[in-house]
């Protein structure tokens, strides 16, 4: 990220995990980004001191789906919207059945 006013680019994570889809906070303090860190993609935050410009402290953990039954749904088509009260993410439900079928010989 940059200042609107330009300058030098800013790191916000590590780098290290795949972290996208980024979305501010309606009050300008919180970054959000759905993060692949930890196995599974969840919802991330990262406070911002606007004073300073830059990110403080570390990334924190805002969902935990850690099952690939309901996860978040595939991260390239996903979404994810903020009001002053809620977050919106889309989601996935995923299941499966194994069939047992007689007579398949015959």
């Amino acid at each position: 990220m940059t200042s609107a006013r330009g300058g030098p680019w800013i790191r916000i994570t590590d780098g290290v995990h795949w972290d996208d889809k980024p979305r501010w906070a309606p009050d300008g303090k919180t970054l959000y980004f759905v993060s692949g860190r930890q196995g599974f993609f969840n919802v991330w935050g990262i406070r911002f001191n606007e004073d300073r410009g830059k990110p403080e402290g570390t990334p924190f953990q805002i969902t935990k789906f850690q099952s690939p039954g309901f996860k978040v749904t595939n991260i390239y088509l996903e979404d994810l919207s903020l009001t002053n009260e809620k977050l919106v993410l889309t989601m996935e439900k995923v299941s499966g059945s194994i069939w047992v079928l007689d007579n398949v010989d015959h």
